[in-house]
């Protein structure tokens, strides 16, 4: 009874030690970046205020007429056909302002283009060695002819080959 419990206890100890190894090893262990590619995007937007004291008169063309009534000097009322007009304004694509109605004209503009910077980074990482060369350290079973089991822990020095 005695001979099981000491080595349950010892296959207790032995995965302890083997989950611990693992666990060191995942942490420790430089990750695979064959084909690891890190992407950063970067935006920027930016809000410009543009301001226009003269705006550039392109066309105008009249769009309706209202016949309406006007008094003259003399209390004479007289009939009149009062054109709409409709006038645009427009430089490049920079703006462009439509005005309508009887004699237009437009006095100021002011517009808040708005524009947006996306900037994206791709770095790949190079790819790395096939060979490696180390230190490794860890638990160590070892059965004796006679029959005794020797439990510890080992280093040894290793080199590997990396597919």
């Amino acid at each position: 009874m005695k001979e099981t419990t000491r080595l349950l206890g010892f296959l207790l100890l032995l995965a302890l030690f083997a989950g611990l190894g693992f666990l060191f090893g995942r942490k420790t262990a430089p990750r695979s970046q064959e084909s690891q590619v890190i992407v950063r995007t970067d935006t920027c937007i930016v809000v410009d205020t543009l301001c226009v004291s003269t705006p550039v008169f392109r066309y105008s063309y009249i769009h309706d007429t209202v016949r309406t009534y006007f008094t003259t000097l003399q209390h004479d009322t007289v009939q009149v056909d009062v054109p709409i007009e409709r006038r645009v304004y427009a430089e490049d694509s920079v703006y462009r302002a439509v005005v309508s109605g009887w004699r237009p004209r437009l006095d100021s503009l002011t517009i808040y283009p708005t524009t947006t910077t996306v900037t994206v980074t791709n770095t790949i990482l190079p790819k790395s060695a096939k060979w490696l060369f180390g230190i490794t350290a860890g638990p160590s079973v070892l059965a004796t002819p006679s029959g005794s089991v020797h439990a510890g822990l080992g280093a040894s020095v290793g080199l590997t080959y990396r597919f």
